[in-house]
């Protein structure tokens, strides 16, 4: 009898060990079909996300372009190139031939300027140029600040932001002045160019910085 018994009480055990069995592989395929129906979706989502991704870079192109257009239907270029100022180089452009000197001489561009120091012996005080359009007129101008470093930067964007002026070369630094040779369109008056640019420092620089513009007669 103990041994029927034992072997009922087997059989009892593999049996329940079984059902265990089937529930779980029960449920296991179940989770199965359950993963197999969401995965369509999952793919169809994924899709959405590609479409939005792909809409949003096609959004941006578009707007940089309609920017780029508008820019230029205004009247205003897209980029705008304008003189810098260059390093000092061995051999800087020469003056045109056809830009000589005329018989009227400018007025004192240093009039109601105070000044530190002697003159240098050269460049002189510039002299008026004729030259026909197209042509170049070529003069210095020395930017000096009297109370603090002069801002290089500065000094470019006084110069270039000139509608006459076409090249900008920097001849000389020493932190508190500076030395450039500029170059302009026919027809324009070196003397109205350095006085434009002249009144334009006064809104560049603060008033501390007490920076004072000569115009010079380009060396020869």
């Amino acid at each position: 009898m103990p041994d029927a018994q034992q072997a009922t009480g087997l059989e009892q055990e593999l049996k329940q060990a079984f059902d265990g069995l089937h529930d779980a592989l029960q449920r296991a395929s179940e989770a199965t079909a359950a993963l197999s129906a969401l995965a369509p979706r999952v793919r169809a989502i994924s899709d959405v996300f590609d479409q939005i991704e792909a809409a949003v870079h096609e959004g941006r192109r578009q707007i940089a372009g309609a920017s780029a257009a508008i820019g230029g239907t205004q009247g205003h270029p897209a980029a705008i190139t304008r003189p810098t100022l260059v390093a000092p180089a061995a051999d800087v452009r020469p003056q045109p031939a056809s830009a000589t000197p005329g018989p009227e001489a400018w007025p004192d561009l240093r009039a109601g300027e105070e000044t530190t120091g002697a003159l240098p012996a050269a460049p002189t005080l510039l002299q008026d140029a004729i030259a026909q359009p197209g042509d170049l007129v070529s003069f210095r101008l020395e930017f000096e600040s009297r109370s603090g470093p002069l801002d290089l930067r500065a000094v470019d964007d006084a110069i270039s932001e000139h509608p006459a002026v076409r090249d900008i070369a920097l001849l000389d630094y020493d932190g508190h002045k500076a030395t450039l040779k500029v170059w302009i369109e026919g027809g324009a008056s070196p003397a109205g160019v350095h006085a434009a640019i002249r009144d334009h420092v006064q809104t560049l620089f603060p008033p501390e910085d007490d920076v004072t513009v000569v115009a010079l007669e380009d060396a020869a």
